[in-house]
């Protein structure tokens, strides 16, 4: 009786299985596609790595003389087998594969792994085993199987390398992100200084003009040098010296865009928050903010707020300024703002650090706009808080 349609049919029935683990996965658990695929093909590629040293050990063992060992019927055999292949697995790729490689748009070689799992991987073993073992010597069998072992060992290599390209990706995306983010705090140091260069000319002119002026003073002219004056000595005080100093400078920033800047903050509520990220969260809501005003036309609008409260063990921060919708963000995508720049690789970086922040500090960031004002409101959990690993 010929071997080939039950080969068909195991090689369909296997297929089939391994394409239906796919979409139970992603029911499963929280996962991409491509992590679902990775996972389907190299677990089935380590089963059947594991089945064919079971296979080529029976083989062995039932030539030494000890008959009636074959994987399946013997589950000591079938085990050993499994545990002694998934641990070197384990140890030698899985355990140094880091799962934030497996997240967004993967890489789209792994479909190809697919068909190598089906007819490389599965097809080889049901052909040692429905048509070659039985029917060619033992030695031959023996070679067949160390190359299906490799065919096994070539798959869960090239798939844990694309991961790791994945991963590269990754790491150079956050640091191009990252650089363009450095680029961006750039232009701003540099437009706060030029800010002060111009303050400093004028309050140079008026100085001369009062040296060289009549014995009156002109009392205007004092109060707008005073006024001039006043722009540096209004140094932000909230009780915590990192904010303050993200406040100032924000201050300094408006002043010169002549945008209003309000602020309400219980500095010390923030303490436990390490300065680093005070900084990120901060310096990125209020740029934002900032960024949205100048686009407006009216400049009566061109106004930001700032709210930190302590409320019932809880530190509650709101943000909030008016935009244009026509330039400014009005669409959402997960939760976040979405950028209106058209390079989502080097924009929108900077609403994902700050949930970032939050969330490891065991809080919640949501954005909300309603046509004319956008807010930002973040709850943060301030009794014993610490940031998460």
């Amino acid at each position: 009786m010929s071997p080939l349609p039950a080969l068909g049919g195991a090689l369909v029935s296997c297929t089939l299985l391994l394409l239906a683990l796919i979409p139970a996965m992603l029911f499963c658990f929280e996962m991409s596609p491509w992590a679902a695929v990775f996972c389907a093909t190299a677990g089935y590629a380590l089963q059947n790595l594991a089945s064919g040293i079971g296979e080529a050990a029976a083989l062995v063992l039932d030539a030494a003389g000890l008959p009636g060992i074959v994987v399946g019927s013997n589950p000591w055999l079938t085990v050993g087998a499994c545990a002694a292949v998934f641990a070197i697995a384990y140890l030698l790729f899985i355990r140094h594969i880091d799962p934030k490689g497996l997240e967004g748009h993967g890489n789209p070689a792994m479909l190809a792994m697919v068909f190598v799992v089906v007819f490389g991987i599965i097809g080889f073993d049901l052909i040692l085993k429905y048509v070659v073992t039985g029917r060619l010597p033992m030695r031959i069998v023996l070679y067949l199987r160390a190359f299906h072992a490799l065919i096994c060992v070539f798959a869960i290599i090239a798939e844990v390398e694309l991961v790791v390209v994945r991963q590269l990706a990754s790491e150079k995306a956050a640091t191009e992100r990252l650089l363009a983010e450095q680029e961006r705090q750039y232009q701003l140091s540099r437009d706060n200084i030029e800010a002060i260069n111009i303050k400093c000319h004028d309050l140079r002119h008026q100085i001369r003009s009062l040296a060289t002026g009549a014995s009156v003073v002109d009392r205007d002219t004092l109060e707008s040098v005073a006024k001039e004056i006043d722009v540096y000595d209004s140094k932000v005080r909230t009780g915590n010296d990192a904010l303050d100093t993200i406040l100032t400078e924000k201050s300094l920033l408006c002043e010169g865009r002549g945008i209003t800047l309000t602020c309400v903050a219980d500095g010390e509520a923030l303490d436990f928050m390490a300065p680093a990220d005070l900084y990120a969260l901060f310096g990125n809501a209020l740029d934002n903010a900032i960024e949205a005003v100048e686009r407006i036309g009216d400049n009566a609008r061109k106004s930001v707020s700032l709210i930190v409260r302590m409320r019932a063990g809880m530190v509650t921060v709101h943000v909030e300024n008016y935009y244009d919708p026509v330039v400014s963000a009005t669409s959402f995508r997960d939760g976040l703002p979405a950028s209106t720049k058209g390079d989502p690789l080097n924009h929108g970086f900077g609403t994902r650090s700050m949930r970032a922040i939050v969330e490891r500090y065991g809080g919640t960031l949501a954005f909300s706009a309603d046509g004319s004002t956008f807010c930002l409101d973040a709850v943060i959990p301030a009794r014993d808080a610490r940031p998460r690993a």
